[in-house]
């Protein structure tokens, strides 16, 4: 995935981590984008949310004004299914596939 999205979609990465032997990345469209994205195996996120439909790849946006982008999101008819003590928001797509939104350090 992490070739795709920097070497054909033209992102940059930003971070990259290991985390259980399992390599997870963060990416932008630039290097100064306010939208940022992690990228992580299917694996790693099925140990961490069991359960959980893997079979379409987890989507994590990064935001500098989380608050904002929930208003917005509820504003425009889309269900919150959790907004936890890690300070983010997770929700489905109308296939069931999981997203979430995180604010940014």
């Amino acid at each position: 995935a992490i070739t795709f999205w920097t070497e054909q979609m033209g992102f940059v990465l930003i971070d990259s981590a290991e985390t259980d032997g399992y390599m997870s990345y963060e990416i932008a469209p630039s290097v100064n984008s306010a939208t940022k994205f992690g990228i992580h195996t299917k694996e790693l996120v099925a140990k961490a949310n069991p359960g959980m439909n893997v079979g379409f790849p987890s989507l994590l946006f990064e935001t500098d004004d989380l608050e904002a982008e929930y208003k917005s999101l509820t504003d425009a008819g889309l269900t919150i299914m959790e907004y936890q003590g890690m300070v983010h928001f997770t929700f489905c797509d109308n296939e069931g596939n999981y997203i979430a939104i995180r604010q940014s350090n």
